[in-house]
């Protein structure tokens, strides 16, 4: 290391930023290497050994190539303000080109003795404007995915060919706390492509939008990562810890508790200040690039390592479209979502289009509603679907360079507007009727979906969460493939037909599960079962129980199998009591399954929702019966009331809301009886309503 001696009281008010008063920048690399290291101890000897390499080409004052790599921004989200605007990352592309640069302004603060060592690293970055496939793009593709709250290894779907694109994905959330990495090339070499680009969160992408000026040189120092340069104090060596030497000569050796932004910091050898203001630092007052840091990252991006040389050949530029110096418009790539996936009849619920690539000049939204058809040609349609079951909706969003056509069939899921089922009721799905009744939202729309399933509890039919899938079909070990994820952060949700529940007591929700994880230990075991109530429709869920790690597991590791469980003694039980009241006339009860890397199969079986069915005054006051009930096909039902002061209206329905039978009886004051003539209606549960004064109830009919 080169040694740099100055007086230690140079001024620390050239430091903009304050660490202080935020909280400190967390790169993910160091525990990464930790583990691959360890594996593999030969990947660090290769990783110093083509460092020392990159110091005998030639340094920065003797380049005469600008290099440039194209790029291609991932928004991984979940349509909140993860989603962030193209505007914020073509903010963060500008912050990037200016500090490869060495075009920042703030460069005239670095301190005296660093001044002549700071270096225009002469790379260059832009964004592709061909796809793989040779499509127009602008380099920015947004994905929704619960991946965006994983953020690790395989969080990185979609990821475009590394020897052509630098892939970044952009998420809200990483594992153990950090807020990005990137791996060395010398890391992601072979099977291990897959890894290869920088994950980071959204909040350190750019200085506008969600992010900040503070965290915009974030996203710098993770692509001197991945161009091969280390942290000062050394690959594997935590901040702060321990002085450390990453093996760039004029670089000083550093323990790196520099958080604080101290331009004066001398802690590993007396007299030698060391780097602060270094991008690979993790302080808040990075201003350069070293000129043996420029060779070493130049060097690797001209290498063989991970196949960056490809990324600057005159080919990739070509295929990836970066060569051209207008960019044309790109069509639209349509994309929507609901304010909620489940509601019911009437009930009003808002669509947005998300559409990206390019801009949008028109929209037309269809919205298949059974037999009736909804459109709008509105940015922010509000619909309201007349008939219970799945909703299919389509948008196609277009403007003058092309149209792109997006259909989600099943997308939303309508409930009834009056309760399936008053008061308790067992399901424990040995006949079609079950479920039929429940509602199933796939948000990925990927392999992992509730279904009806056989190996239910002793021998029954249930409920099935297929998280099994072929893991080699999901990684393709070559880099011609592009990498698709595993099934990561997917989440699904089972929901119950709606319950009037306000004249029963002593009320319990309960279900069996079965489960195996993928998890080694218990705190691998990241997934969960979740249970939710909602009374208003879906509009708002409470969550009433959840069930993770060891809680969680009933049969055992799964071991990437088709699992599924083989006696009684592998089920589970999982119940909470549920105190009513008059707000309980509709109220669904969802069940939720969050999946993590190491998701194995869900079986649901033996839905109860338990409790006593008291007699309802209005019930008591008709002195109502049905009969006979349950009644034959074919047959004529016989209702039997005592008439009060006011019309009693009866409405005869199938459990999909359509009307069979609807009459007013006006009489007042006296017994009345009546035949109703079912005809031939097929063998099923019905529902009658009945309505006066404002008030109704509900009987079910059985029909054999």
């Amino acid at each position: 290391m080169k040694k740099l001696n100055f007086l230690v009281s140079i001024m620390t008010s050239l430091c903009f930023f304050s660490a202080n008063a935020q909280a400190p920048y967390s790169c993910g690399l160091t525990n990464k290497l930790k583990q691959l290291y360890a594996e593999n101890p030969q990947l660090e000897i290769d990783h110093q050994q083509l460092i020392m390499n990159g110091l005998s080409q030639p340094k920065s004052g003797n380049k005469s190539t600008v290099l440039t790599i194209p790029v291609v921004f991932h928004i991984v989200h979940m349509y909140g303000e993860d989603n962030i605007s193209d505007t914020q990352v073509l903010d963060q592309l500008a912050i990037i080109n200016r500090d490869f640069r060495l075009m920042n302004s703030d460069t005239s603060d670095v301190i005296p003795a660093f001044k002549p060592l700071y270096s225009d690293v002469e790379i260059e970055f832009k964004l592709a404007t061909k796809d793989p496939d040779g499509n127009c793009t602008n380099g920015i593709e947004h994905i929704y995915s619960h991946e965006a709250f994983q953020g690790d290894d395989y969080s990185k779907i979609h990821q475009w060919p590394r020897f052509r694109y630098l892939n970044i994905w952009v998420v809200a959330q990483m594992e153990n706390g950090v807020a990005g990495y990137a791996y060395y090339p010398t890391a992601v070499e072979g099977a291990a492509f897959f890894r290869d680009g920088i994950i980071i969160l959204n909040n350190y992408i750019g200085s506008i939008g969600t992010s900040s000026p503070y965290n915009s040189r974030a996203l710098t120092h993770e692509i001197g990562h991945y161009l091969g340069l280390p942290h000062p104090w050394g690959s594997t060596n935590d901040p702060g810890q321990a002085c450390g030497d990453d093996g760039v000569p004029d670089t000083p050796e550093t323990r790196g508790s520099n958080l604080n932004c101290d331009l004066a910091l001398s802690e590993c050898n007396a007299g030698v200040v060391e780097n602060v203001q270094n991008y690979m630092d993790y302080s808040y007052c990075s201003r350069m690039f070293t000129v043996d840091q420029a060779a070493i990252m130049r060097n690797f991006l001209q290498g063989l390592s991970a196949q960056r040389y490809q990324l600057i050949t005159s080919e990739t530029a070509n295929l990836t479209g970066i060569d051209v110096t207008s960019p044309t418009v790109c069509a639209p790539i349509a994309d929507f979502s609901a304010e909620r996936r489940y509601t019911c009849v009437g009930e009003a619920i808002e669509f947005k289009d998300y559409s990206f690539n390019g801009p949008v000049d028109a929209r037309e939204w269809t919205f298949y509603d059974g037999t009736n058809v909804i459109t709008s040609s509105s940015a922010t349609p509000t619909i309201q679907f007349t008939s219970p079951g799945y909703k299919s909706v389509r948008l196609i969003a277009s403007n003058a360079y092309g149209a792109d056509t997006l259909l989600l069939t099943d997308y939303i899921f309508v409930a009834n507007s009056w309760a399936d089922h008053i008061g308790p009721k067992q399901f424990t799905f040995n006949t079609p009727v079950d479920y039929a009744q429940f509602g199933i939202i796939n948000y990925e729309y990927n392999h992992a979906r509730f279904a009806p399933n056989n190996f239910g509890k002793d021998q029954s039919g249930c409920f099935k969460l297929n998280n099994y899938f072929d893991h080699t079909s999901y990684f393709q070990i070559s880099d011609e493939g592009n990498y698709y994820n595993r099934l990561g952060g997917s989440k699904d949700e089972l929901i119950t037909p709606t319950f009037d529940l306000t004249f029963t007591t002593g009320v319990s929700f309960s279900f069996d599960y079965a489960y195996a994880t993928n998890a080694s230990n218990s705190a691998g075991i990241t997934e969960s079962l979740k249970v939710y109530v909602s009374k208003n429709c879906g509009k708002t869920w409470t969550l009433r129980k959840t069930i993770t790690g060891a809680e969680l597991v009933s049969m055992g590791y799964e071991g990437y199998e088709d699992r599924h469980p083989t006696n009684n003694q592998q089920w589970k039980t999982a119940t909470f009591n549920y105190s009513t009241s008059g707000l309980d006339a509709s109220t669904a009860f969802k069940i939720e399954f969050n999946a993590s890397d190491v998701a194995g199969n869900v079986y649901i079986d033996n839905i109860n929702v338990l409790g006593v069915l008291s007699v309802p005054e209005l019930e008591n006051e008709l002195d109502l019966v049905i009969s006979p009930n349950p009644i034959q096909s074919g047959s004529d039902l016989t209702i039997s009331y005592k008439a009060g002061n006011a019309p009693v209206h009866f409405k005869l329905l199938d459990l999909q809301g359509k009307v069979l039978f609807e009459a007013t009886r006006n009489d007042l004051n006296t017994p009345v009886q009546f035949p109703l003539e079912i005809g031939s209606l097929n063998a099923a549960c019905y529902l009658m309503e009945i309505e006066t004064l404002g008030y109704s109830i509900v009987k079910k009919v059985m029909v054999y």
